[in-house]
């Protein structure tokens, strides 16, 4: 047998299950009435799975396959567009960001990338989002609302990758039991 033949077969197999369950992830957030934002959460939280497994192309590679998937598989199209907007992508960023060890600078880079997606996604609705609230909301206030919703979940981001690297990560990989 060659030599590491068995690692690369489960890292290669964890990539295409880590896509599956964010296809999955995402099918329940289109067709489920609750817990939208939860499974989106979800699926983005398995491309972190590829990034710990230092496997920066394959995680890529699985981003544009999982959209284009679910391009094909989900009921209403639109569901698809959270997460190429921004969930799908956001764990390959953090992954490099969080490499670099600059402290503080690092949470001005995640919030000015949230930002930029952020304004993409709503200019991209046309507003629609604002206009069923019940009351009105300044532009500054949903500016502040987002950013800290995103810090609670880069927080929440945070303890996935440490949970799935502290002991998910052995389970999979070298016993290929739970």
């Amino acid at each position: 047998m060659v030599r590491g033949y068995g690692k690369r077969t489960n890292k290669g197999s964890l990539v295409v299950m880590f896509a599956a369950f964010t296809l999955l992830a995402l099918y329940l957030a289109d067709t489920l009435p609750i817990l939208r934002i939860t499974m989106y959460f979800i699926s983005s939280v398995f491309v972190m799975g590829i990034m710990v497994e230092r496997m920066p192309a394959a995680a890529i590679i699985s981003f544009v396959c999982v959209v284009f998937a679910a391009f094909l598989i989900l009921p209403v199209k639109t569901g698809v567009l959270p997460y190429l907007f921004f969930f799908g992508h956001y764990g390959i960023f953090k992954y490099f960001v969080d490499a670099d060890r600059a402290g503080s600078l690092n949470l001005v880079k995640k919030l000015v990338y949230f930002n930029v997606f952020a304004a993409l996604i709503y200019f991209q609705a046309g507003g629609w989002m604002t206009e069923q609230f019940p009351f009105a909301v300044p532009w500054w206030g949903l500016v502040i609302a987002g950013e800290l919703v995103f810090l609670l979940y880069d927080w929440l981001f945070t303890l996935a990758t440490r949970w799935y690297y502290g002991s998910l990560r052995n389970k999979l990989l070298n016993t290929g039991e739970f």
